[in-house]
């Protein structure tokens, strides 16, 4: 089940973060003062992989700046799903084991998942940004995978603020999802749980909406380009 709570989590926070990228690339191409951000490739992947890894410590650093020695809470997020899943089968009473195995997880995660979306946008502007003597055509393919990432995005965003509408309650099932309910929250007594069809609804809505803007591009780029020919 954790790997739907990761699956949830990349798509959030990928809403988010793979604009904030774009926009720091952009900056970086644009400004003399911020070249050194998008100078080099390698240079890329490291800044974020690094981010990511610094945010998972302060995490790390405020959860134990905030319970300890009191107590010692599990790893939020996807990461201490993952920790209990793995500890579970072998009942280890180590009340420390949890919280650690769980900040390793989101550490390796999050810089993974740094990158990933740090290549990700240097592969994007780079179909846009080639040499004019090299001049390199989008394929097909490539606008409609722009076009779904761009959807998820939206969506994306869309759910982050949905999820800041201030609480009813307490003790409630509080819904998350827009528009389709995906996950709710369980009360006092539990009960939390996805939602399976809101899962499937969002999921259908992001891929429509892609499909639909990915075939438009590809009627607009395919009669610009016979416009130019006939030209």
């Amino acid at each position: 089940m954790w790997t739907i709570y990761l699956l949830v989590h990349i798509w959030l926070t990928g809403s988010v973060r793979l604009p904030c990228m774009a926009l720091v690339y952009s900056a970086g191409k644009k400004w003399k003062r911020l070249h050194f951000l998008a100078r080099s490739r390698k240079r890329w992947l490291l800044i974020w992989g690094c981010l990511g890894l610094l945010e998972t410590v302060a995490v790390a650093g405020l959860l134990w700046a905030g319970y300890f020695p009191e107590s010692v809470p599990g790893f939020p997020g996807w990461a201490g799903e993952a920790a209990w899943t793995v500890l579970h089968p072998f009942h280890l009473n180590n009340i420390l084991l949890p919280f650690v195995l769980g900040f390793l997880f989101a550490a390796i995660g999050e810089t993974t998942i740094g990158v990933a979306f740090a290549a990700l946008v240097w592969r994007i502007f780079s179909l846009f940004s080639e040499p004019s003597e090299t001049p390199r055509t989008i394929e097909p393919v490539q606008r409609y995978a722009i076009a779904l990432l761009a959807s998820a995005c939206i969506l994306g965003i869309a759910n982050r603020i949905y999820a800041l509408r201030p609480p009813t309650c307490f003790d409630c099932f509080a819904p998350h999802g827009f528009p389709f309910t995906y996950f709710h929250e369980g009360g006092y007594a539990g009960g939390e749980g996805f939602v399976w069809s809101g899962v499937a609804g969002d999921t259908l809505l992001i891929f429509a909406v892609g499909v639909i803007v990915g075939w438009i591009w590809n009627r607009t780029s395919h009669s610009h380009s016979l416009k130019a020919v006939n030209s």
